[in-house]
């Protein structure tokens, strides 16, 4: 962003910022901030440099133009002023696309998030907001927040991909968040939110405190759940007119580990690739996620396979050759595409 303000950056550097603007809006907003930097002051030094720069340009002019054929006539001043002006006009429109620009592309919510976190697929981030909330995000998520949260009457944030959230403590101010399918208010407690808007259902796991789920299908519904209990919801008609819109609805316990007490829906916090009894085509997600990769199923029979496995920096090949001692497949693997078949 440096560069591109100073008027150095190259066309490469240009396409890869403008990609970057486009993912995370917050970022436009730093732009903005950086390309607002102040005009010198009206003092008679500046005014002096303007003239002597333009005496120049005008002298050089002079030896290749005749003087009656001169397009600029040596005005001083008045030549001065109109740079003045001009500089001022080009700084004003300038930041004006900016801030347009940023706001078309910022996320809407009720309360305007200006500050986004995210993580591409293959990674995994923690992050403090400034509520002292801890979150942790998985492959392919994306939060975005108020950074003037604790000045409002809530904390509210939106979530896309899969988070695991340690609330900050404050009982004046519920902390809310949103997704696709379902709201979730909570005080203080530590769960696990999963709403990835490609996958066929979105999920709550609470581990400690309690929380409250807010369903809306037409008819608005609060499901409340305990410690160790996790809620499954059925994305039904994803049809963007009714985002809200859910088919079904479960509440289940969740188990852990006797031998650790690791917990399925939140070992990715500790970055272990949990598949407990997973078809291959939710286990294809979880891998593009987790690995960075595009994972293409032949056909609708390899979909179904189950598979049931605990993996921690096992490399994406590794991963396939254990699969492949219960379940025969091959596959062939082309830069970052992965093709699966019988």
């Amino acid at each position: 962003m440096g560069r591109k303000v100073s008027g150095e950056a190259t066309m490469g550097e240009l396409r890869e910022l403008e990609e970057l603007l486009q993912k995370d809006p917050d970022l436009r907003y730093k732009l903005s901030v950086l390309s607002n930097w102040p005009q010198p002051g009206n003092n008679e030094e500046w005014n002096n440099k303007i003239d002597n720069a333009l005496e120049k340009h005008l002298q050089k002019m002079e030896t290749i133009f005749p003087p009656a054929e001169l397009p600029v006539k040596k005005e001083g001043r008045s030549i001065r002023k109109v740079v003045s002006i001009l500089s001022v006009l080009v700084l004003m429109l300038g930041s004006y696309c900016v801030y347009l620009l940023a706001d078309k592309t910022s996320p809407k919510t009720d309360k305007t998030a200006v500050a986004a976190i995210q993580t591409r697929d293959g990674s995994r981030s923690k992050a403090q907001l400034p509520d002292g909330t801890e979150v942790w995000l998985n492959g392919g998520s994306r939060l975005t927040y108020n950074p003037d949260m604790n000045n409002l009457d809530s904390r509210e944030v939106t979530l896309e991909g899969e988070a695991f959230f340690d609330v900050a403590k404050n009982a004046a101010k519920p902390f809310l968040i949103r997704t696709t399918k379902m709201g979730i208010r909570v005080l203080g407690t530590s769960f696990n939110v999963k709403a990835y808007t490609q996958d066929n259902t979105t999920e709550a796991t609470l581990i400690t405190g309690a929380v409250e789920v807010t369903l809306n299908d037409g008819i608005e519904r609060s499901v409340k759940l305990l410690p160790n209990q996790k809620i499954v919801l059925d994305h039904g008609d994803k049809q963007p007119a009714k985002p809200y819109n859910v088919a079904g609805y479960k509440v289940e316990n969740i188990h852990s580990n006797p031998v650790d007490s690791m917990v399925t829906e939140t070992a990715w916090c500790n970055n272990f690739l949990v598949f407990d009894n997973d078809n291959f085509e939710d286990i294809a997600l979880k891998m593009e996620r987790w690995y960075g990769i595009k994972v293409h199923l032949s056909d609708n029979k390899l979909k179904n396979f189950h598979f049931t496995g605990t993996f921690k920096n096992e490399t994406f090949p590794e991963v396939l050759e254990a699969l492949k001692v219960t379940t025969s497949f091959h596959c062939r693997i082309t830069g970052n595409e992965v093709f699966i078949t019988q």
